[in-house]
């Protein structure tokens, strides 16, 4: 799917000292004494879940990093930068855990390679749990989050005591996906044209399955990666259908959350009687109560 690209011109100083200019944020210095941390953070007006951030930096002295901030809700909440520099490397993941602090959790290059007086494009792209890093047009690094990451805003991160400019900075939003596993046979196929689609529409949410992949590969890399980018899966689990299974283990162990669908009547295994499992008959009046179901589950799920 093409970007479709919004500049960001609204933008709110956090930590550190700003200077905000038509397409450019400046980060000019640390906010407090000489010892306070080389932190500036600066938000943007604009919500992040799914899409792509780019924006071109530029540093003026030392301390080499700058990132696009992403899954801001709260200083006392997780977050992630994803960028230049950091821990004396050239190119960063680092995630801003409450009551433990920063972790890397993709560092690459040499922080000896970036310039002082050079400007970077640098473009992070979050689908699901699929991260993407690159600079100047080249992917630097893939990295697959443990965690799903909270719906927040999106910012530029510093840490420097010199001058770092961010410039030209745009999103790009995606649909959240909904990956569907499921015994495809009637009547499953039927739930899921008629009632999972419709549905998934409605909340601006894509769905599809596996079978809707096209192209060279493996089907079962495929599904991985459909389930590593979907930000819910939904499962018909009523046929003991080992495929099925597997898949919703996988989406368990990636913590995803997950909507469990089954005919009236079925005993769920223990392992998964504590999720969300809406059972319906299949009737046109259990159509009508999946639907709203499934609406209030989704409801549930997005607010979080």
């Amino acid at each position: 799917m093409e970007l479709e690209w919004k500049a960001i011109n609204a933008w709110a100083p956090i930590v550190g000292r700003w200077v905000f200019e038509p397409s450019r944020a400046i980060y000019q210095r640390p906010q407090g004494n000489a010892e306070a941390p080389p932190i500036g953070i600066a938000l943007s007006d604009q919500d992040f879940a799914e899409g792509a951030v780019k924006t071109t930096i530029l540093f003026a002295g030392p301390e080499l990093s700058g990132q696009i901030l992403l899954g801001y809700r709260g200083p006392n909440e997780r977050y992630l930068v994803a960028g230049l520099g950091g821990y004396g490397f050239a190119y960063s993941l680092s995630e801003f855990e409450p009551g433990y602090g920063w972790r890397g959790l993709v560092l690459s290059g040499s922080e000896a390679n970036l310039t002082t007086g050079v400007p970077y494009v640098v473009e992070v792209q979050l689908q699901g749990q699929r991260l993407f890093l690159e600079v100047n047009g080249v992917r630097i690094f893939e990295h697959i989050l443990q965690h799903p990451l909270a719906g927040g805003q999106t910012g530029l991160f510093a840490w420097s005591r010199s001058e770092v400019t961010f410039s030209d900075t745009q999103i790009a939003k995606l649909p959240p996906k909904i990956f569907v596993v499921m015994q495809f046979s009637e009547p499953y196929k039927q739930l899921y044209s008629e009632v999972i689609q419709p549905v998934a529409k409605a909340f601006h949410l894509l769905a599809y399955h596996a079978g809707e992949i096209f192209g060279p590969g493996v089907i079962l890399h495929d599904i991985a990666q459909g389930i590593i980018e979907a930000k819910i899966v939904i499962a018909e689990v009523t046929p003991a259908n080992q495929n099925v299974f597997y898949e919703l283990g996988y989406a368990h162990a990636l913590g995803k959350p997950t909507i469990l669908l089954a005919e009236k009547g079925k005993q769920l295994p223990f392992d998964i009687s504590s999720y969300r499992c809406l059972f319906y008959e299949n009737t046109i009046g259990g159509k009508k109560l999946v639907e709203e179901g499934l609406r209030k589950h989704l409801q549930a799920i997005l607010r979080q």
